[in-house]
Order: C-alpha cells, then structure tokens, then sequence
C-alpha cells in the first residue's frame, strides 16, 4: 500500500485531530461566552487612600478634640446664659420693670424716721423765740419754709410764748408732727404744731408752724 508523497517523503496514516482548546466537541453547543467579567480589571474607585478605614463614600471618623471642643462651647453658652438671667432679674436687675424699681426705691426711703428730731429742732426754734431772733429760728427751717418759719417765731415772740414739745409722732413716711402746747402773755393757754421734714442725706427741717396766735 503506497501513502501519497508529501513534501518531506511519505507520510503515514493520519490520526483524525480532536477538537481544539475552547472549541465544542461536535454535535455540541458551543458555550456562550461569559458576560459580566471583564478582560481586565479597572481600579477600584471610591476607596479611601491608605490610612482611612470603612467603605466608599464614609466620611473618616471625628477627632475627639472637636468634640471636646463642642462641650466647652455648649457649657460655656450655658453659663453665659445663667449670668444673663441673674443680671437680668436678680441684681441689678435692669429688665424688671419701672414699677419694681420704683417701688424699690420708695422702700429704700421708707426707712423708719429719727422721732427725735422733732423735740431737738422745736426746742432750738422756742429758743429763738424767747431770744427774739426771727433769724435764728429760720436757720432750723426747710429751704422752702424760712420765711414761714421766720414770721411764726417773730409772732409767737410777740406774745411771750411760753411752750414745750410733747411727744413727737409719724405723720408720713418723710414727716414728724410735733405738739407743742404753753400761755401767751404768761396767762392764756396755747397750743400749736409744728412739722418736721426729712430730706436728702437724712437731713430735717422745720416745715411749718400753725396756727399762730
């Protein structure tokens, strides 16, 4: 049996060749190609560079510093906000309205009288009326008074007063009434009141004396 000439010499029988890598067997499917994967692999994206945990799009961690500092803010908001309402309204209390303020200080003045005072200034004024010295009574007088003061002394001198203070009483909260009750001419008997006023830096004066005779 003769094989055919090939260019090399002869050849001998042939062994049917199998089907290649990657290609079907006959009467076979051939496979689909897989979708999905891709050839080559992109880089990944959305990852934090090196030193940053957690996933895509996570923002890193706060510092605690921040959050310290926060505390500090919000604390000390919070102080500043007590210190406000006790300015506010405990002392000196610039928000409270002008009827407590006034009323505040109507009870500062408020404070109880020197009854005394009555007795002193009646005696220095009957002083100056046994002395005759209109002028002299007039210094004890309130700014708005001395020539009252002055024309009760000279007409009670007149008449040769004789009077004594009794006991001195609250008429307001700034104002003494005090009794003073004698003779004129040595014989008949009078009597008349005299006001004492408390003024600025706890200071009286005699207001007024009537009735006159």
């Amino acid at each position: 049996m003769s094989y055919p000439q090939g260019p090399h010499g002869p050849q001998g029988p042939q062994c049917p060749q199998g089907p290649q890598w990657g290609q079907p067997h006959p009467g076979q499917q051939p496979y689909p190609p897989q979708q999905g994967y891709p050839q080559q692999y992109p880089p990944q994206q959305g990852y934090p560079p090196p030193g940053y945990g957690g996933f895509p799009g996570q923002q890193p961690p706060p510092k605690k510093g921040n959050g310290m500092m926060i505390g500090l803010i919000a604390g000390g908001g919070g102080l500043v906000l007590v210190v406000f309402v006790i300015l506010a309204f405990v002392a000196p209390g610039f928000l409270l309205s002008d009827s407590k303020s006034s009323t505040s200080a109507a009870n500062a003045t408020q404070t109880p009288l020197s009854l005394d005072w009555g007795p002193v200034l009646a005696g220095k004024f009957m002083l100056a009326v046994y002395g005759d010295e209109d002028d002299k009574a007039a210094e004890s007088a309130c700014a708005d008074s001395k020539d009252k003061v002055r024309a009760a002394a000279k007409a009670l001198g007149q008449k040769n007063a004789s009077l004594t203070a009794k006991d001195p009483k609250q008429a307001s909260p700034d104002l003494i009434s005090v009794t003073m009750s004698g003779t004129l001419n040595y014989e008949s008997e009078f009597t008349t009141t005299m006001e004492v006023r408390r003024e600025g830096n706890d200071k009286y004066c005699i207001v007024s004396v009537a009735p006159l005779p």
